[in-house]
């Protein structure tokens, strides 16, 4: 009797395996689409996935192909012990032209025993741009200790991720611009040092940052007599807001002698293992930048130059591995869920004293361009009856953190997860005019957070 009451607390809901969107378009521009399937939760044992494929004016190889391919209008996936999500590619065909009403249909025919399929079981692929009218969505933030950064295109009823901790620094790509950020999503930290000589800079101009130069050492110093340095943390930091004026590392000059070594910690991966110093420079190279990055304690470096593409708000530099392309490109997404580095005041009891960085989970950023947002509390007009109408007086923000962490509250007892507020919803502007209408719905999943959700509607279609 005992044993199987206790099965039944432990019990875990279906884990439900669906599409992420139930429609999709495919940009003039775009010669492959990466199309996700999401389970509720990591699954416990290998299995399949097969999806039946239908076709409307296309044929398949001439027009277009899929990896894994279609054999028989079948497409069967293959999907690990563990995995989160699957995800197979569609590829236009080299030459292929359309007149934009092709279609393809992807059903969920079957799938393992071990995952039960959920209410998005059909995915319409229109080989042409869309704008959504309404639609739900579940960002893949990846649970618990949310690995990854999601970006939410709400037109192209769609989503995208990549790891939190994939990129160090981005190069903004302003023409009279020249300034740079770094990975607040990984806790990130950046001190100037006095120096301008790569090699100049050692362990020994580190010495006591150990005990300051990361989140953790911050928060901890709050529990007790302020030290000295807690005010110089807030410039440790890029503005949460979003402002290019006031970043960590100050604006690139171009004079070289100008420009300091700066020594920074890359914070910690998703694992909560740290991911290292660094110590860097940054000089103006023509339009663009050139890097110098090493380890604190090396005595060579390496360069690296990056031109500017315009056609993305940020270029990204992995100290690992170079390049990456760390965020779709600037009129392609509206918010992101990710972790951020925010900030909390230092006396919790006393709002207005000095601000620190802090780290926030479910947190959610606007995209910088022309992205703007608004919150309306349901006491004035509910989420159901807003319309065009009511847009009169709202007013929308351009700040990168305006809705942030407004839309959930932490409970003061860390045992209670946290939970959404119901009282609220918000309306999105992308930078094409659409205006969206977007409820949050879920927080988290029996009790976890990292499984978030919400429904959109547009309520004025742009120009």
């Amino acid at each position: 009797m005992g044993v199987s009451s206790c099965e039944e607390e432990i019990a875990l809901p279906d884990n439900l395996v669906e599409f992420e969107s139930d429609q999709l378009g495919l940009l003039s521009t775009e010669t492959e689409l990466n199309i996700n399937i999401a389970f509720s939760r990591a699954i416990s044992q290998a299995g399949s996935i097969v999806l039946n494929a239908t076709l409307t004016g296309l044929e398949y190889g001439s027009d277009f192909t899929t990896d894994p391919a279609i054999v028989d209008n079948k497409l069967t996936l293959q999907v690990t012990a563990g995995a989160a999500s699957t995800s197979f590619k569609l590829i236009k065909a080299n030459g292929a032209t359309f007149l934009g009403d092709e279609q393809i249909k992807f059903s969920i025919e079957s799938v393992s025993e071990s995952i039960v399929l959920g209410g998005k079981k059909e995915l319409t692929i229109t080989f042409a741009e869309i704008i959504a009218t309404l639609g739900s969505l579940a960002p893949n933030v990846g649970g618990e200790q949310q690995p990854n950064k999601v970006f939410i295109d709400l037109s192209g009823n769609r989503q995208s991720f990549i790891s939190r901790s994939g990129w160090d620094l981005g190069f903004n790509t302003d023409s009279d611009k020249f300034r740079v950020i770094i990975n607040s999503s990984s806790g990130m930290l950046a001190r100037v040092t006095t120096k301008t000589d790569m090699n100049a800079v050692s362990a020994s101009d580190t010495v006591g940052l150990g005990n300051k130069l990361s989140l953790p050492a911050i928060f901890a110093a709050l529990f007790g007599p302020p030290p000295s340095w807690l005010s110089e943390t807030i410039g440790w930091i890029d503005d949460p807001a979003g402002s290019l004026s006031t970043t960590a590392i100050a604006e690139i000059s171009a004079t070289d002698a100008d420009n300091k070594v700066y020594i920074i910690n890359r914070g910690k991966n998703p694992d909560g293992t740290e991911r290292g110093w660094k110590k860097v420079r940054i000089l103006r190279n023509g339009a663009g930048y050139t890097l110098q990055h090493a380890d604190i304690a090396a005595t060579s470096f390496t360069s690296v130059n990056v031109t500017k593409d315009n056609a993305y708000l940020f270029n990204y530099i992995n100290f690992n591995s170079g390049l990456v392309e760390a965020e779709p490109k600037k009129d392609q997404w509206d918010i992101a869920f990710t972790v951020f580095t925010n900030t909390f005041p230092s006396d919790p009891s006393n709002p207005s004293s000095p601000l620190v960085p802090f780290e926030f989970k479910d947190y959610i950023i606007q995209n910088r361009y022309e992205v703007e947002t608004a919150q309306v509390l349901m006491s004035s007009v509910s989420y159901e009856n807003f319309t065009e109408a009511n847009l009169a007086g709202v007013t929308f923000s351009t700040s990168q953190k305006a809705i942030g962490s407004n839309w959930r509250s932490i409970p003061s007892n860390s045992s209670t997860p946290p939970s959404l507020r119901t009282d609220r919803f918000y309306l999105i502007k992308d930078a094409a005019g659409n205006i969206y209408k977007l409820k949050f719905t879920a927080l988290t999943n029996a009790g976890v957070r990292g499984f978030p959700a919400f429904d959109f509607a547009l309520v004025v279609k742009g120009s």
